[in-house]
C-alpha cells in the first residue's frame, strides 16, 4: 500500500460518507487555527472526524523513530487522524509523515522489530495486497524490485500497520498508517 493509494482512499471514504451522512441533518464543526483543519460531522446515523496537521504523531501505536521529525509541508505537518463511524461501517485512519537524517536501512530496523509486538512483520519492495477469508485477511508483497521504497506490513487488512521508508537526500523520508475497519 502505498501513501498516495492511502490517501485516495481516505479522501474516498471521507466524500461518500460526507454525502451519506448530508441527507440526514448535519452539524458541522470546523476550526481553522494557523493552516490547521478540524472538522466534525455529526448525524444521527454516524460522524466523520477529521483533525489535520495535528502537533503530536497520531495514535499509529507504533514509536517514533528517535530523531525524526514531524515532515512539514507549506508550515504545516504531513499528518492526520480521521474517524468515519456509523452503524453500517467504521473507518480509523492514523498517518504521518517524517524525515530522519539517518539512513534507510536504520529506519527499517527499528520499525521491523517496534511492529513485532502486532504479529509477523512483511517486507515489501512493491505493493501490499490482502488474500484469505474476510475478517483475516493477511498481508502479501507484489514485488516491484525498481522501486527505492520499502513497506513494512503487520496485522490483517481490517487492522494494520505500515511503515514505508525510502531514501531522501542524504537521510529518509518515511510514512507510518494505522488502518482500522468494522463492518
Amino acid at each position: 500500500m502505498n501513501t498516495a493509494r492511502t490517501t485516495h482512499l481516505l479522501v474516498a471514504a471521507a466524500s461518500a460518507s460526507v454525502v451519506l451522512l448530508a441527507a440526514c441533518g448535519v452539524i458541522v464543526r470546523e476550526e481553522e487555527q494557523g493552516g490547521k483543519t478540524d472538522v466534525d460531522i455529526r448525524t444521527p446515523i454516524g460522524g466523520l472526524s477529521v483533525r489535520t496537521d495535528v502537533d503530536a504523531p497520531p495514535d499509529t501505536g507504533l514509536p517514533v523513530y528517535p530523531g525524526a521529525r514531524l515532515q512539514r509541508k507549506n508550515d504545516h505537518s504531513e499528518s492526520a487522524n480521521v474517524n468515519i463511524d456509523t452503524a453500517f461501517f467504521g473507518l480509523q485512519v492514523a498517518a504521518a509523515t517524517f524525515e530522519s537524517d539517518d539512513a534507510p536501512g536504520a529506519i527499517v530496523d527499528f520499525y521491523r522489530n517496534a511492529m513485532r509486538t502486532y504479529g509477523s512483520v512483511i517486507e515489501c519492495r512493491g505493493d501490499i495486497d490482502f488474500r484469505g477469508r474476510t475478517g483475516s485477511r493477511q498481508p502479501v508483497c507484489r514485488e516491484k524490485p525498481a522501486t527505492r521504497e520499502l513497506q513494512l506490513v503487520t496485522g490483517t487488512e481490517e487492522r494494520q500497520r505500515v511503515v514505508s521508508v525510502k531514501p531522501r537526500g542524504s537521510g529518509s523520508e518515511f510514512a507510518v498508517v494505522h488502518v482500522e475497519t468494522r463492518r
